[in-house]
């Protein structure tokens, strides 16, 4: 049986994979996301989430505040910063419903590219922004399950 210090110091543990799978979010958005499919002699140009869809700066936005909601969690389960239970209840609600929108914005936007689409490769900064947004989600499921006391 886990002693309370144990049992504080594994919860801590998600609220840290949330807040690092945000932040490399945060980053990927960045990254190429898209490639022209262009044939020689014209060389592909790599364009970041960033600079092709408004979609991914809601992404990014939406990152950044699960990195905070996960880091103020995190520092009060350490014993950091004192927060009132209700109120890390709603931050790790707000991730978790800040995670499911990232989801499904980066995975609108790995489906159907901006136009003209059929121009467009996926490029490597794209799947890490998927991946990133599952493992903050899955992370963000896991941060408002019911504990026993």
């Amino acid at each position: 049986m886990a002693t309370g210090a144990q049992a504080r110091a594994t919860r801590g543990t998600v609220p840290a994979i949330i807040a690092i799978a945000s932040l490399i979010l945060a980053i990927s958005v960045f990254l190429p996301w898209y490639t022209a499919d262009v044939a020689p002699p014209f060389t592909p140009e790599a364009t970041s989430g960033w600079d092709a869809t408004l979609l991914a700066r809601i992404a990014f936005a939406m990152a950044v505040i699960t990195l905070v909601s996960s880091a103020l969690i995190w520092l009060d389960l350490r014993g950091l910063l004192p927060i009132d239970a209700d109120i890390v209840r709603a931050l790790a609600w707000t991730c978790l419903v800040l995670t499911i929108a990232a989801t499904a914005l980066v995975a609108w936007r790995l489906v159907r590219p901006p136009g003209p689409a059929e121009f467009l490769a996926r490029d490597i900064g794209l799947f890490i922004a998927q991946a990133a947004a599952i493992v903050a989600l899955v992370a963000s499921i896991g941060a408002v399950r019911p504990r026993n006391p």
